[in-house]
């Protein structure tokens, strides 16, 4: 089982892992602890790169399947083999800009519970930018 690294280090850009297991079907691998945040609740997963020496795996999307942490590799890149000691590198660029996203959002369904008393329905959010859904 994956060790989650981003609940308790948001600022976290890069870490050392193992890869855990491989599945070539789903060109997916899981490692031994992650920094990659999986996405949900409206919130975007995050990207960026497993390195190991000479080679780049670029993580194109990371999911939390049945309690497992997936990081899909490019199906233009290798897949890492199990046992393989990695350093995972987040796009951190895209990451902060996803917080700040986050936190406006949360600022705005402030605003507005307290000036109109509306719950927030819905939503979605890329890097700068987001949308939230009302129920007035």
């Amino acid at each position: 089982m994956t060790q989650p690294l981003y609940p308790t280090d948001s600022y976290l850009q890069s870490f050392s892992t193992s890869v855990s297991g491989a599945f070539p079907e789903e060109h997916a691998v899981t490692l031994d602890q992650t920094a990659f945040y999986p996405g949900g609740g409206g919130q975007p997963c995050d990207l960026g790169q497993l390195i190991a020496p000479g080679v780049i795996y670029p993580v194109v999307k990371a999911k939390k399947i049945n309690g497992e942490h997936w990081h899909f590799i490019d199906p233009e890149s290798p897949l890492p083999e199990v046992g393989k000691v990695l350093q995972g590198q987040i796009d951190w660029m895209r990451r902060y800009q996803l917080m700040r996203t986050h936190t406006a959002l949360h600022v705005l369904c402030g605003v507005v519970f307290r000036d109109y008393g509306a719950l927030v329905t819905g939503g979605d959010m890329d890097p700068l930018q987001g949308r939230m859904d009302f129920e007035f």
